[in-house]
């Protein structure tokens, strides 16, 4: 049986690596079993194998190259029709819907977890996938033979035009709001599981419950550990939590990491006003 210390090791060779073993789903799973160590990994690895495998039939993906609106008709009919994935209730108010392991197992999840999964499904076909984001919503792009298409997971696999993507935005950040191309990031494999676990971590933060969140972040560091706002996180929650030395430590990594933002003065501060405490 797989050990919490099994899964601190892999997640922390994932974050080391230049190529990593474990595809993107996996590493989601992982983070989940963390606190879950009994969960039986291998059983989500055949079911991510499964529907790969229920999408390729589909698309007849044997047969040679496939038209990218076969991709998506595809994804669409097994994830969200057959499987039905998708984000039933939850309104990203649940923590578990940012949680892969029981999207898996609910078929109800929130964007950021489902669309790792439509990603990870159609990357296992060797298809071209892109997780992006904009302001409310987490979507998918697939790519075949020079023509593009945009998928919603939280929205059942539809297609998504321009026009709903501004419709999106402007539900999320006002009516004045317009989507720019800037406002289209794309997540490589390390952005997205952070995405992912950002929106658990602000369910945690409104609930009051510190030391998961404090926890999360942990885990997020093993992923990528020189992403300087996440120490700059783990240092202010830290100090919430009246770890002090903890706090420090997290803060001066954050410095080090030279993130030259805004926040370094008010980091800066806050150090003083720590270390000061502690004298």
């Amino acid at each position: 049986m797989i050990t919490r210390g099994d899964i601190v090791r892999e997640l922390t060779a994932y974050g080391a690596a230049k190529d990593p073993s474990l595809t993107l789903a996996e590493v989601a799973v992982r983070i989940g079993a963390l606190e879950r160590p009994a969960l039986p990994l291998e059983r989500y690895s055949r079911h991510l194998q499964a529907l790969a495998d229920k999408v390729a039939t589909y698309a007849r993906a044997d047969d040679g190259a496939v038209p990218v609106a076969v991709m998506a008709e595809a994804l669409c009919q097994v994830l969200a029709r057959h499987m039905g994935y998708g984000g039933g209730e939850t309104d990203g108010r649940d923590e578990d819907c940012f949680e892969l392991s029981r999207v898996i197992d609910s078929r109800e999840g929130a964007a950021e977890a489902l669309s790792i999964l439509y990603a990870e499904t159609a990357r296992r076909l060797g298809w071209e996938a892109q997780i992006l984001h904009v302001p409310g919503r987490t979507v998918v792009r697939v790519e075949s033979l020079g023509e593009r298409l945009i998928l919603d997971p939280l929205g059942m696999g539809r297609v998504v035009e321009p026009a709903d993507l501004r419709a999106i935005v402007k539900a999320y950040a006002g009516i004045e709001s317009e989507l720019t191309p800037n406002g289209i990031t794309e997540l490589d494999d390390k952005a997205a599981l952070l995405n992912m676990m950002a929106g658990r971590k602000s369910v945690l933060l409104r609930s009051k419950r510190l030391d998961d969140a404090a926890e999360l972040i942990e885990c997020a560091l093993m992923i990528s550990p020189t992403e300087p706002t996440l120490w700059r996180e783990c240092g202010l929650l830290n100090a919430r939590r009246d770890r002090i030395r903890d706090a420090i430590s997290a803060l001066e990594e954050y410095l080090r990491l030279g993130a030259g933002d805004d926040g370094s003065y008010t980091t800066t501060m806050l150090l003083q006003e720590l270390r000061g405490r502690l004298s």
